[in-house]
């Protein structure tokens, strides 16, 4: 038993502490501005970013033929500049199972009533990228000056796309943005529906297929407490049949955090076979990081750990036994007061931590998913020629 113990402990040490190269994957010519992990129709690792150059933005995406080792080829999309490129809703690309790429990605477009008025739209390629059907709404409604933001996208179990995002305000006691939920059909979105009509306005979503089958949007909830304060906490949305239908809001913690303004920082879900994991930042009852866990057959999810007081904008990963998280922080004797890239590895209940940035350069926007031996991390950080994408085989 104790030699099976110091095994686990040494694999574990290895997993976090001998990453397999972190280096740059993203070109020398302009700046890159977000990134974004997925898999393509035949599980391979996919990255995604997008890069400015002068007025030109462009997003790539590059698949990897050999488990996350080597991005070589790249696949260009020339966006407008107008497209938002922040960490809590960058551009992304899903594929379907049947191979159909969908790229989706936020347009600002503020009027002097609405000036975080905006758009999300959607286009398609069937061709590896080759060609692109033209730019469409991903949302039903097109009127023009309202705030439509901070989306996700994610393959679904029957192998269509799922989206969810903030629509337009529905509670005006909160004051609270709605939640809407669309899913692929042939070359479009449908069946939109109303998860909730009151989350935080500014927080991202997101939208996980677990590995029971079912659908979940977590997101930050906005809640009407005492004295005209209103409570921010992480709420979380199922669905059993397909996204057809969703079960009602629940809070994944009740944190309790009275705020007036909005944190922009969302949660991260992944799962294992046992349940559903949940990880997310609060200042209710506690500053920090925090993860919970929901077993199968179960509606709650159990008591929140603290996992970092210093850490911010938290990812999740889940590989068998595995489970790895991913945050930025501002590491003690930092004089330049830059985040690092913090990784965290659980097996079997043996946690090992350490940063897999390097020096004093500000590292930021981490993103993680499984390989089939691992994890992969892509992140940015500055550099002398401007932000690139690096990357980390854990």
């Amino acid at each position: 038993m104790r030699l099976l113990t110091l095994i686990s402990l040494t694999l574990l040490l290895m997993a976090c502490k001998h990453d397999r190269e972190t280096e740059a994957v993203s070109s020398d010519n302009g700046t890159v501005e977000s990134v974004y992990l997925t898999h393509d129709n035949h599980d391979n690792p996919v990255l995604v970013w997008t890069e400015r150059d002068g007025n030109q933005m462009i997003l790539y995406y590059s698949i990897s033929s050999d488990d996350g080792n080597t991005f070589a080829t790249k696949v260009a999309l020339p966006l407008s500049s107008d497209v938002a490129t922040h960490a809590e809703g960058m551009p992304k690309v899903a594929f379907k199972k049947d191979g159909m790429i969908v790229a989706a990605y936020e347009k600002k477009s503020p009027t002097e009533t609405n000036k975080y008025a905006g758009a999300i739209y959607y286009r398609m390629s069937a061709d590896r990228g080759q060609t692109w059907t033209a730019e469409t709404f991903l949302h039903s409604d097109t009127i023009a000056g309202r705030s439509r933001s901070y989306f996700d996208i994610e393959r679904l179990p029957n192998g269509e796309i799922g989206a969810s995002w903030l629509d337009i305000k529905l509670n005006n006691e909160t004051g609270g943005r709605s939640v809407r939920f669309a899913k692929t059909k042939d070359l479009g979105f449908e069946n939109e529906i109303l998860v909730d009509s009151s989350a935080c306005q500014c927080c991202r979503i997101d939208v996980y297929s677990d590995l029971a089958g079912r659908i979940n949007i977590a997101y930050r909830g906005l809640m009407k407490a005492g004295m005209g304060q209103t409570v921010r906490d992480m709420m979380i949305s199922t669905s059993s049949d397909e996204g057809y239908s969703f079960s009602m809001p629940a809070r994944i913690s009740p944190d309790n955090w009275v705020i007036d303004g909005c944190p922009h920082t969302g949660p991260s879900l992944c799962s294992s076979q046992g349940g559903v994991h949940s990880m997310w930042y609060t200042e209710g009852n506690g500053t920090g990081l925090y993860y919970s866990f929901r077993q199968n057959g179960n509606d709650d999810f159990g008591k929140r750990e603290l996992v970092s007081r210093d850490g911010r904008h938290p990812q999740l990963s889940a590989n068998g036994a595995r489970l790895i998280m991913v945050w930025e922080e501002i590491l003690e004797g930092n004089l330049n007061k830059s985040t690092s890239i913090i990784c965290q590895i659980s097996i079997n209940n043996k946690v090992s931590r350490r940063s897999i940035s390097t020096g004093d350069t500000n590292a930021y926007s981490p993103v993680v998913t499984k390989t089939q031996d691992g994890f992969l991390v892509a992140f940015l950080m500055d550099t002398e020629a401007g932000a690139r994408v690096f990357r980390a085989r854990l």
